[in-house]
């Protein structure tokens, strides 16, 4: 899924995707059309560019094989101490037009949605100018 049709173009030319879309990361979760659950989901570069994760959480958890499927991603690192927002909601967006989150906002939504954390680590994920982005 992508809201891109170019990025779209670009992994049908690679031959190795069962279904592609052109849409926002929920509307693959939330398509009456597509059925069963999955194992996996996947979102590495993805959540940089959404604020409020709750509702995406709440369609990834529906949408899980229950009791072995696997929700992995990335996000931008916003330090525990860092003021976020006026409402502090854990997560804020930069100078560089991209969301970064908190751990603890991390954690909370996954504990509300059903999850439980395997693991979660910082480390660099991008380069911007030049300089390391830990997420």
């Amino acid at each position: 899924v992508d809201l891109s049709p170019e990025m779209i173009a670009k992994a049908e030319e690679r031959g190795c995707y069962d279904v592609l879309r052109v849409g926002d990361v929920e509307s693959i979760l939330t398509d009456p059309l597509v059925v069963g659950c999955l194992d996996l989901v996947v979102a590495c570069d993805v959540f940089v560019y959404i604020g409020d994760l709750r509702s995406v959480f709440q369609s990834v958890s529906k949408r899980l094989t229950p009791g072995h499927g696997l929700f992995a991603f990335s996000t931008e690192f916003l330090d525990e101490g860092q003021h976020a927002t006026d409402e502090d909601r854990g997560f804020v967006l930069q100078s560089c037009a991209r969301f970064a989150h908190k751990q603890s906002y991390i954690r909370n939504l996954a504990e509300e949605s059903g999850f439980s954390v395997e693991a979660m680590r910082e480390d660099v994920i991008r380069k911007n100018g030049g300089q390391d982005v830990n997420g």
